[in-house]
């Protein structure tokens, strides 16, 4: 079960690089010139008509906690290497790391869900008023219409992965607790003083089975 949750651990990494990937895209996508060209038809359509521009994916400071969110998985995906080693210092960083990813995806995962007026919204309204010929030229605008799908793909992927990499690492601490140990690291040479402590223990079984001879 220990190798199970280093595993899963380990597997955010991909999420996270996607999730950075996923956010430079939409960065690039708002400092280009149709971004700016769609913002100013909204506000125009929302000048003369009244009609609420829709959400835009999630805005550049969205974007940004994507790209953030995405080095903290990568981050997170690195203590899967001391988690597979036994370090203690590792299962707790694991489990302080993953409640943080995992609450913060879910947040990005419920503002996605909850939002009501989305783009298909805003396209229904426009059919269903006097501009409904301007939708064309709206959506000739609009970034690529794989971006959310992506996106929502990504947020869920991250979600569902760091959430059995959790309850993997809880049924790895019930089930081989003593598997983590905060000694030095098993990889390390033995120094001078665990081999004084080698030698102490050897006499002391000759000693002891010279005595019970």
């Amino acid at each position: 079960m220990v190798r199970v949750a280093a595993w899963l651990t380990l597997a955010l990494a991909p999420v996270g690089l996607l999730l950075v990937l996923d956010g430079i895209l939409e960065l690039q996508w708002w400092g280009s010139a149709e971004s700016k060209h769609l913002l100013a038809a909204l506000d125009s359509i929302n000048t003369e008509y009244g009609i609420t521009p829709p959400a835009l994916l999630r805005g550049r400071e969205g974007a940004v906690e994507l790209i953030v969110l995405g080095v903290l998985c990568i981050a997170y995906a690195i203590l899967g290497i001391w988690l597979r080693r036994g370090r203690l210092w590792a299962r707790s960083w694991a489990i302080g790391g993953g409640l943080l990813t995992l609450l913060l995806g879910i947040m990005g995962v419920g503002s996605d869900a909850t939002e009501s007026h989305t783009v298909a919204a805003y396209f229904e309204q426009l059919h269903g008023s006097a501009i409904g010929d301007r939708v064309p030229a709206v959506r000739e605008l609009l970034f690529p219409g794989w971006y959310p799908w992506a996106e929502d793909i990504i947020q869920g992927a991250q979600v569902l992965l760091t959430l059995a990499a959790l309850v993997a690492l809880a049924s790895a601490i019930i089930s081989h607790g003593d598997y983590f140990t905060g000694g030095r690291e098993v990889d390390a040479p033995p120094d001078e003083w665990d081999s004084a402590l080698s030698r102490v223990r050897d006499q002391s079984r000759r000693q002891r089975e010279a005595d019970e001879s």
